[in-house]
């Protein structure tokens, strides 16, 4: 299924978003992450520690919500943003930039994808050996511009 422009503009034109998971107790937590969308899986994924609270919570509750927005400090009537919910699983404990090409075969295109995009990141940035790719395999997207909200159910 394709999303409409406005929400693919965002998606594919941010580089971080805030994600929300939830314990086994419904307590959220959110936090901000650097996060690939593909479209053609209708997926978004985010690479963190496998020692993580996110991780702890996704292994108690997968399901979680993530909020890519652009804000417009001098009018909020322009602010738009994307909600994206669904469950999330963890796809690969290993430390992910390093992974051969073998193991990364699956995911491969969303690994060249963060290294293109965060290649600054990567270079500068020395990374843990319990990096995971946490994928969200997304059901509901909600768009919205100012008060003005539209919903696509995945």
């Amino acid at each position: 299924m394709r999303i409409p422009d406005e929400m693919r503009n965002i998606l594919y034109g941010n580089y971080f978003g805030y994600v929300c998971t939830s314990d086994k107790h419904n307590q959220p937590h959110l936090t901000p992450v650097f996060f690939v969308y593909d479209e053609n899986s209708q997926k978004i994924f985010f690479i963190t520690n496998d020692k993580s609270k996110k991780v702890k919570n996704i292994s108690e509750n997968p399901n979680v919500s993530i909020t890519i927005d652009i804000r417009d400090p001098r009018n909020p009537f322009n602010n738009e943003g994307v909600l994206a919910q669904g469950k999330a699983t963890i796809t690969e404990k290993a430390p992910i930039y390093f992974l051969p090409e073998e193991t990364l075969r699956l995911y491969y295109d969303i690994y060249m994808e963060f290294k293109s995009k965060y290649q600054e990141v990567i270079e500068n940035k020395p990374l843990g050996e319990n990096d995971v790719i946490v994928q969200i395999n997304i059901e509901k997207m909600v768009y919205w511009r100012g008060p003005h909200f539209k919903s696509v159910r995945l």
